[in-house]
């Protein structure tokens, strides 16, 4: 759509605005990456995966309020699918990466260097 002088309307500049222009994606994708984060720091050792599946179901919660949010119908299930797997894909990098430092850690201990 484009006004009269032909450049191209904003549909607005608030929140809904900027979630919409995102397709929806980057809101869960960023709530993911910060409860990975949390769960990988304050989590106690013995409760993460569980910690982790929680804050899996909470992005999923997000993903569907953002969805309801933009309001549109076309293309819902491809953009909801492509939000919580990024959610669940960045959650398990996360995991992965604190596991294997984790992992450096432990062999630290065991072997010291000198």
């Amino acid at each position: 759509m484009t006004n009269a002088a032909g450049t191209p309307k904003r549909a607005g500049s608030g929140i809904y605005a900027r979630i919409a222009a995102s397709q929806g994606l980057l809101l869960p994708w960023g709530v993911a990456f910060v409860l990975a984060i949390l769960v990988a720091v304050f989590a106690p050792i013995s409760l993460q995966w569980d910690w982790y599946a929680a804050a899996a179901g909470i992005c999923l919660i997000v993903t569907f309020i953002v969805q309801l949010i933009i309001g549109r119908s076309d293309g819902f299930l491809l953009r909801t699918a492509t939000a919580s797997l990024g959610c669940v894909l960045l959650l398990g990098i996360v995991s992965l990466i604190e596991s294997l430092l984790g992992a450096v850690a432990t062999g630290l201990q065991m072997f010291p260097a000198a």
